[in-house]
């Protein structure tokens, strides 16, 4: 998370075409690529017991890497990220899958849509990056206009465990980044109050995995 901690520097991660490329292989071997498919097992589970969900968005997409799970059941789905140089390996996914994709170039905190514009939000890995409470609250605002009832999004839940999460940090040589890291209390009185009911939690692991995703509702 170094050097990512706030929506600006957040946005600025990817609008450099060698770290596109790198980032658009991240996840295809070793360790990110059980990460992978965790993750997407976690997905389909989501999705496939959302009622009423034909279109997602999908912010940030970044190379598209969840634009087969996500268009499953020919949905629609628009991917978005704020890096034109990134977008072009989602293009491409979605020509190879002929998947309804369109992608778009914006910043998940001001999205050129109008209200109500999909039926679904999708956002992974985002929200973790941004420390700030109030701009990880624009972001879920904006989530939340432009979405007309769900919004699906990662949470890293540092805080459970911490300690001995912090532990395995050192014995790595890694500084343990989760002091400014909402508990998961906290960031479920923050999708409240940005207008959203928490309507489940998803594991992606075992049950002391940090990962979740929060299935969030329109109130």
């Amino acid at each position: 998370m170094s050097g990512q901690s706030d929506i600006k520097s957040y946005s600025r991660r990817l609008q450099d075409p060698v770290k596109a490329e790198r980032y658009a292989r991240r996840f295809e071997q070793g360790s990110r690529k059980r990460i992978d498919r965790r993750e997407q097992r976690a997905v389909r589970r989501v999705f496939d017991e959302l009622d009423d969900c034909r279109s997602v968005l999908d912010a940030p997409s970044g190379a598209g890497r969840f634009l087969r799970t996500l268009s499953q059941g020919g949905r629609r789905v628009l991917e978005v990220d704020v890096a034109f140089e990134i977008l072009a390996y989602a293009q491409e996914k979605a020509a190879t899958l002929h998947a309804d994709a369109h992608v778009i170039q914006a910043d998940a905190s001001r999205l050129p849509l109008a209200d109500g514009s999909v039926d679904c939000v999708f956002s992974n890995r985002l929200l973790h990056h941004i420390l700030s409470p109030a701009e990880r609250a624009a972001i879920l605002r904006e989530f939340h206009r432009v979405c007309r009832r769900w919004t699906v999004v990662s949470f890293f839940n540092y805080k459970g465990l911490v300690k001995l999460r912090s532990f395995l940090k050192r014995l790595k040589g890694r500084k343990p980044p989760y002091k400014n890291q909402p508990t998961l209390k906290e960031f479920s009185q923050e999708a409240a109050r940005s207008g959203f009911h928490v309507k489940a939690v998803v594991g992606t692991g075992l049950p002391w995995a940090s990962q979740k995703y929060f299935v969030l509702e329109r109130t």
